[in-house]
This record gives structure tokens, sequence and C-alpha cells, in this order.
């Protein structure tokens, strides 16, 4: 993608600023995100998710074209702060573009325990973080006649790329990035997806955590019933909050924002306003993370035995 197609995406003249372009980039999102639009297919918000980022990197001087490939030398180090407790490494990695600002792949330019920073794209960094657990996989299993099934497989590595994403993000900042601090708690917009057969909540409603399975966390009403659970409009926010609250690191209080309903398929979404707060603990959770990764490790070598 170059950067005239990435205006076209965001439907920008190229005369905006950086403000600008956020706002749009936020207004499109709401309307084509899957857990907003309702939509079964990504590929809408994945196109504005890339052309986005694009062009952000044109407001640092990322637009200034060279005679030749772009294309960042190889290094040693990364300019981030590192998590030397995570589990493993992991590779940076970085788009190489050609003269006209086409993309013709990516290329690893460093290597370590590196916290996820705004310098590096998070959709390269999500990359990294699938490629390091598809290794530990298949690290796994090195030398056995036959193949685990791919849905299996597939049910480990979403797992273990999970748990590695908690161990490369730091909440705080990232929290501070895309919320607002109100007193003592960050406000940051939320959806809840409802189950089928849920009544629509009215607006000013408070919800409940109802615990979280598989990475979610379902919500209740005031009266005990399950209504669905908690979604976002920047997938950054998946990788932080569900994590907080399964270390019981941070508690969340809940209003329905607004009762106009969002629908595509069979899939329902409402707006809320999500307030969260960060809890004094005395313990990282790193080590009980690196433990359960040991363990799915150990269960997936053994898988079909």
């Amino acid at each position: 993608m170059n950067k005239s197609q990435a205006r076209k995406i965001l439907e920008l003249d190229g005369t905006e600023d950086e403000k600008e372009v956020k706002k749009k980039y936020r207004k499109l999102m709401h309307k084509n995100h899957p857990d907003s639009s309702g939509s079964e297919d990504s590929e809408a918000a994945v196109k504005i998710n890339t052309a986005y980022e694009l062009i952000m990197k044109s407001f640092d001087g990322g637009d200034k074209k060279k005679s030749t490939v772009k294309r960042k030398p190889k290094a040693k180090t990364w300019n981030a702060r590192e998590n030397k407790n995570a589990y493993c490494v992991r590779p940076i990695f970085h788009e190489v573009e050609d003269f006209d600002g086409n993309s013709i792949g990516t290329i690893e330019i460093a290597r370590g325990k590196y916290v996820w920073s705004k310098d590096e794209e998070f959709s390269l960094f999500l990359k990294s973080l699938y490629e390091t657990s598809k290794g530990l996989i298949d690290n796994a299993r090195p030398s056995l006649f036959f193949e685990v099934p791919d849905v299996i497989k597939q049910k480990y590595l979403a797992d273990i790329t999970y748990l590695l994403t908690g161990q490369f993000i730091d909440s705080s900042l990232t929290l501070k990035e895309l919320g607002v601090l109100d007193v003592d708690a960050y406000k940051i917009d939320a959806m809840v997806e409802l189950d089928v057969n849920a009544i629509m909540p009215k607006v000013g409603t408070a919800l409940y955590p109802a615990g979280v399975s598989n990475h979610r966390l379902y919500l209740r009403n005031k009266g005990g019933e399950i209504i669905g659970y908690l979604s976002f409009k920047d997938d950054r926010l998946y990788y932080v909050i569900i994590p907080l609250l399964e270390q019981k690191k941070a508690q969340v209080k809940m209003v329905v924002a607004d009762n106009t309903l969002k629908s595509k398929t069979r899939k329902k979404y409402v707006d809320l306003d999500l307030w969260i707060r960060l809890l004094e603990t005395e313990t990282s959770g790193i080590e009980s993370t690196n433990l359960k990764i040991d363990e799915l490790l150990e269960e997936y070598a053994k898988e079909g035995f």
C-alpha cells in the first residue's frame, strides 16, 4: 500500500493535520471495526489500520523519499525498554518499501525482550509474537511421525501468543495513550456484544463482571443475568484490560452509554463507558505467566499420545 492508496482508504485529501487524521481514523474504525459493525469480515478494519499507520509516519518525517529501497539496517539493539523476565526474546520487524512507497515485505531489525512502543507498528508487533509462538510450538514437537490437527495447533498457538503479548505491553503506558484519566481511573470507550437472547440494557444502566473465560470478560446486569461480553474498538485494549482483570490487578466500572443497537448478521453491540483503576499488587504475574506457557508447551508436546 502506498500513501496515495492510504489517503483514499481514509478518505483524506492530503491537507489534514495529525489531529484531523486521528479523528477520521477513529470515525472509520467505529464504523468498520468487526466488533462495532458486527461484520464477520475484518478486511476493512485491517486496511484502515494499515493506511492509518502509513499516513501517521509522514508526521514524523517518514514520508521523505530515498533514492533506494527504504531499509533500516539490522541492529543488535532496539530503542525500547526491555522486560528482562519475559518468557523469551522476540524479533522486531520493519516494513520494507520500494521507491514509490509500496510495501515489499518485512525484515527483522532487532531481537530481544523489548516492550512494545509507538515506534513499532502494532500489526508488526502482533506478527512478532505470532512468529515467536509458532517457533515455541514447533520446537516442542521437533521430530514426530505425525502432525497435530491444525485446529488443535491453532488453539495452542492463540493461547501462547495471548500470554506472550501481555508480557510485552506496558499496561500503564498504553492506558495513558488510549484512555482519559478521570480522577484515579482511566475512561475507555468500549462495547458489549450482546447474547442472542439478551434484552438490550437502557442508557445509564450499570453492568458488572461475571467472570473471564477464554480471555473474554462476560458481563451481567444487576439481576445477575449474563448479557454478553466486553469488546473494544481498539484492538490493543484486548491485550491490556483483559490480562489485568485475569491477574486481579484492576477494578472496572461499566455504564451503558448508548442504547442505539449496532447490528450486522447475528451480532449486536451496545456502547459502554468503562472506567478502569489499576491496583497496587506485590506480584508482577510474570512468573505465573511463564509457568502457564511451559504447561501449554508440555501439553502440546503430548498431544496425540
